[in-house]
């Protein structure tokens, strides 16, 4: 994919002293913002909480080919907001969008830039006495490739769409032999 980067930017990614940190963004019914650095973040005019060791976010290795690429996004010691929307549906086929973003030795953010966009493919919500974890998996936009879009062939579908309309009544019904232009 290819990135254009600003000087400054540049510059601080050519640097021995180049700190990094995860921003994410979760696009479920109210937007999440969250970071694993120490301290919150404000990039692009957005809050980002901090969450520290509590997101993580897995590699990801860009290649040219055209597949499915995932990742895996683990939030640990998860609040009762994110809890009830994960419990709720409410993350199915949802926009997440992960910047990585550096940092100057003054541990100001100098940049930011897209580490991968994708939607919510799959949730796992793992609960124990001491701790509630999320994983999240995460898929590019070619994971619907192959998804049929739009109404079924049946009365029930044409009923929704238009009542009282018989054009599908027998659209079950198959005949075997069906000769045309005859």
């Amino acid at each position: 994919m290819p990135r254009s980067l600003s000087a400054d930017l540049q510059t601080q990614v050519s640097s021995t002293a180049t700190k990094t940190a995860f921003l994410v963004e979760l696009n479920l019914s109210s937007t999440i913002r969250l970071t694993d650095w120490y301290s919150n973040i404000t990039y692009d005019s957005n809050s980002y909480e901090a969450g520290g060791s509590f997101l993580q976010v897995d590699a990801t290795t860009e290649t040219g080919q055209l597949q499915v690429n995932e990742i895996g996004i683990r939030l640990s010691n998860v609040t009762n907001q994110i809890r009830s929307l994960v419990e709720d549906g409410a993350f199915t086929d949802k926009e997440v969008e992960i910047y990585l973003a550096y940092f100057n030795s003054d541990e100001t953010i100098v940049g930011a830039i897209s580490f991968f966009k994708g939607q919510i493919r799959n949730v796992g919500i793992n609960e124990t006495i001491n701790d509630s974890t999320i994983n999240l998996t995460v898929a590019s936009h070619w994971a619907n490739w192959n998804l049929t879009k739009g109404r079924h062939f049946s009365d029930e579908s044409q009923q929704s769409f238009s009542s009282g309309d018989k054009g599908m009544e027998f659209a079950t019904q198959t005949k075997d032999d069906v000769r045309w232009g005859k």
